[in-house]
């Protein structure tokens, strides 16, 4: 091919592609092949879409094209979908991964022909190869039952396996190694305190297989009494010897927090909002609340009474139709709030349960927290890193993005 050739199939494949690599553009390219010929205008349009269960613990997709061309396309966790412009050809196969918990967890494969100017719409039916257990138990902010080691058993016929417990913020976490499928396992999970006394302990049955390769164990809190849920099975039995704290009460410092706000709203299509994180292991009554610029209550909106379960998230917000996760109140009189300093406070029964500062250094406020431009074409909120709560006051804990109400996610994460 000649470099003449060789640069117009360059720029051919800059433009046709809308995904991520054309191999063939470098200095070691394969032989000469039909591609050559192909001129702008004839490629084909192809959106892939991968069919799979939402999964815990997900690295990344991968989809491989083996056609007139040979293509390896990586997609981060937030994309499910692939969209590309491909040269025309009698047979392309695209081959799907599905990689989690740093390993090859399902696959999928379908085969199609591809017309010049053609645009064509498939589904990759995704299949498990193997499977994993993964449970996530909110301990609370600071840990207050004292939890210091624990450990999950896994036990299938003959074998047994056994995997430490792991902190990640105000959770625990258990994690197994790929498990194989289309067998029956019992779980056993136990928590001990620095004395080594048992705080918490369950244990169940279930089956993995290809429709259910990472079984759910959801537990909402640990606490005196735990809301817990098995979608696999029906009968589970539980051992709490720790006398933890009501289950309801009213909130003190640092079991609640500003986890994300938005000032700075462009249109009528957004609106100025506060999110609060329960980072306790108790659900919270928040009666007699306030949201302010100061912790003087004058000018300040109040927040009706509301009921905050443990790991759930309050979003006050202007809006008085917003329809989004977690529990929202709108508030008719939301102050002011500074687009490019300012303050917010949060106040319950005369108490500042939290506070924070944001925008320009002053005398006061050396380190203020981040804020997105008032005058960017796209306007950004301020994110908490939750692992980073008891460092909210330190501006390396926050990152602006776009704006997610609801949702504990620290700029995409």
């Amino acid at each position: 091919m000649s470099p003449t050739t060789k640069k117009h199939v360059c720029r051919y494949a800059a433009t046709a592609l809308t995904a991520l690599a054309f191999w063939n553009c470098s200095s070691d390219s394969r032989a000469e092949s039909p591609i050559d010929s192909i001129q702008i205008g004839e490629s084909a349009n192809i959106a892939l879409n991968l069919d799979y269960t939402g999964t815990p613990l997900l690295d990344s997709l991968v989809l491989d094209c083996y056609g007139s061309d040979t293509l390896h396309l990586v997609h981060s966790i937030e994309k499910k979908s692939f969209n590309l412009d491909l040269f025309p050809g009698e047979e392309w196969i695209f081959n799907a991964k599905l990689y989690a918990n740093g390993a090859l967890m399902q696959e999928g494969e379908v085969t199609t022909s591809l017309e010049a100017g053609s645009a064509v719409s498939l589904k990759i039916p995704m299949h498990a190869l193997v499977g994993f257990v993964y449970v996530k138990i909110p301990i609370g902010f600071g840990n207050p039952a004292g939890i210091k080691k624990g450990e999950m058993k896994l036990t299938s016929g003959d074998e047994t396996f056994t995997y430490p417990m792991e902190f990640d913020s105000d959770n625990v976490t258990f994690t197994s190694d790929d498990l194989k499928l289309d067998r029956e396992y019992h779980i056993s999970i136990s928590m001990q305190d620095e004395s080594e006394k048992t705080i918490f302990s369950m244990e169940d049955d279930f089956t993995l297989d290809e429709n259910t390769p990472i079984p759910s164990f959801q537990i909402e809190s640990l606490r005196s009494k735990i809301a817990l849920a098995i979608d696999l099975a029906k009968d589970v039995n539980l051992q709490v010897s720790l006398r933890l704290p009501a289950m309801k009460r009213a909130p003190a410092a640092n079991d609640i927090v500003v986890s994300e706000f938005f000032v700075q709203p462009k249109d009528s299509t957004q609106f100025t909002f506060v999110e609060f994180y329960n980072g306790s292991t108790d659900t919270l009554v928040l009666d007699k609340c306030t949201l302010g610029k100061t912790s003087n209550v004058s000018g300040a909106a109040e927040i009706s009474t509301v009921t905050l379960p443990p790991n759930e998230v309050l979003v006050v917000g202007t809006s008085e139709t917003a329809d989004i996760a977690g529990i929202y109140k709108y508030a008719e009189s939301m102050p002011q709030f500074g687009k490019t300093s300012g303050s917010i406070v949060l106040q319950c029964n005369g108490n500042v349960l939290d506070s924070l500062y944001y925008g320009k250094a002053d005398t006061l406020h050396v380190t203020p927290l981040p804020i997105g431009s008032s005058s960017a074409a796209v306007r950004k909120s301020t994110q908490l890193n939750i692992g980073l709560w008891n460092k909210r006051s330190e501006p390396d804990s926050w990152c602006t993005d776009t704006p997610t109400p609801g949702m504990i996610s620290a700029c995409g994460n």
